[in-house]
């Protein structure tokens, strides 16, 4: 089971662990149901995990427009496992974790006592 928080402004928040060359360095990301892919890493943590060109694959944003993005592969731990995820580079401040990550969980948020469980189902 995965724990996490509702913050003030009503983001679901995860931390996940960023693998790089020696060390796991832990950050807090959003839940990002409308968001398919794996990973949505903020620029100023791209130094700390070890990433390697993977494609480029073209996304709609909420806005309607289309946008090509350079995919990465990189290894993250979330739910205590270490996963080879796809990461997209973004210049926005957070980091989003996104449907392709959570597709084995059931999420639960309990919004008035600000929490949020991952689990997975037996």
């Amino acid at each position: 089971m995965i724990e996490g928080s509702v913050s003030p402004d009503l983001d679901l928040i995860v931390e996940i662990g960023l693998v790089g060359q020696n060390e796991v360095t832990r950050i807090p990301a959003l839940v990002d149901t409308g968001f398919s892919g794996h990973l949505c890493l903020a620029q100023r943590h791209a130094d700390l995990l070890d990433l390697a060109f993977h494609h480029v694959e073209r996304y709609e944003l909420a806005n309607g427009d289309v946008v090509a993005a350079d995919v990465f592969r990189g290894t993250i731990v979330f739910g205590g496992e270490r996963r080879e995820v796809d990461v997209i580079i973004t210049a926005s401040e957070d980091t989003l974790i996104g449907a392709s990550l959570l597709r084995e969980y059931v999420l639960t948020v309990h919004y008035p006592q600000r929490w949020l469980r991952l689990e997975r189902p037996e």
